[in-house]
């Protein structure tokens, strides 16, 4: 793999901001065998946004899992930006991590690498608070993504608003959703957001969710989540195995899901 590290001014955030791009290396010699134009049909195969989690950064993934070899194997690129704690949402009180997301970030990535992105070759998936990103990305934008991944995903922001309640980090909820009341039935509400992307009449953008049973958090969200797009009728694939929240897991996951990416 190529590691592209980029700083760039972003119009949206109104700020510089980074992104790490792992392209598949085209200068293998089996690379140079082929006519040019092949080489470059096989850039434009997959692309995999990588969402961190709370707390974390877009360097996380390299650092702490082998996602980087996993997207060699399957000759994925791999696109990992920095989201902050905002829950990858136009915050209530903070930046629009969302529009630049889905609209600025693509562009920047078409533009800067040649990547011609559609919903057949580009996918997105996190974990933790980047699953909870990836599936308010894929529901909400069908014409950009064609699948998304959630790992042990911090997937149900009412819950996660009582729980920062409970532990004293209430505003860092309010300045994602402002008044937490205004959750349910709002596009920060993902139950609300999977059955309107259904309702939509579209190509849903196909699904991976997975938990750890030991992860006490966020596996009682995902029994909730997989509950609810079963009955709505979403077409996605449910995993759980022995696991907590923590990078043993979500290292076995990734390798699952950039397989997976091949295949879908």
């Amino acid at each position: 793999m190529s590691l592209f590290q980029c700083s760039f001014f972003s119009k949206i955030l109104c700020t510089t901001t980074k992104v790490l791009v792992s392209l598949p290396s085209y200068g293998s010699a089996k690379s140079l065998e082929l006519p040019v134009e092949q080489v470059h049909n096989r850039r434009e195969k997959k692309v995999l946004y990588l969402l961190h989690g709370m707390f974390e950064d877009e360097t996380i993934w390299l650092r702490r899992s082998n996602v980087e070899r996993y997207a060699t194997e399957y000759e994925v690129a791999l696109v990992m930006p920095y989201g902050e704690n905002s829950y990858y949402t136009d915050m209530a009180h903070g930046l629009p991590y969302f529009t630049y997301l889905t609209e600025e970030l693509p562009r920047f990535i078409q533009n800067s690498f040649g990547i011609m992105q559609n919903p057949n070759n580009t996918a997105i998936a996190g974990l933790s608070m980047g699953g909870y990103g990836a599936c308010k990305a894929a529901f909400l934008r069908p014409d950009l993504f064609g699948a998304f991944a959630s790992i042990s995903g911090a997937v149900d922001m009412q819950q996660l608003a009582d729980m920062a309640e409970q532990v004293g980090m209430a505003s860092l909820v309010k300045n994602i959703v402002g008044h937490p009341e205004k959750i349910p039935s709002s596009d920060t509400d993902i139950f609300y957001l999977a059955q309107q992307c259904m309702e939509r009449n579209v190509d849903v953008p196909k699904g991976y969710i997975s938990c750890g049973l030991e992860d006490e958090a966020c596996y009682p969200m995902n029994q909730k989540l997989k509950e609810h797009l079963e009955k709505i009728g979403y077409p996605f694939q449910y995993h759980e195995s022995h696991g907590a929240h923590e990078w043993n897991f979500w290292d076995a996951e990734i390798q699952k899901i950039v397989k997976w990416l091949r295949e879908v």
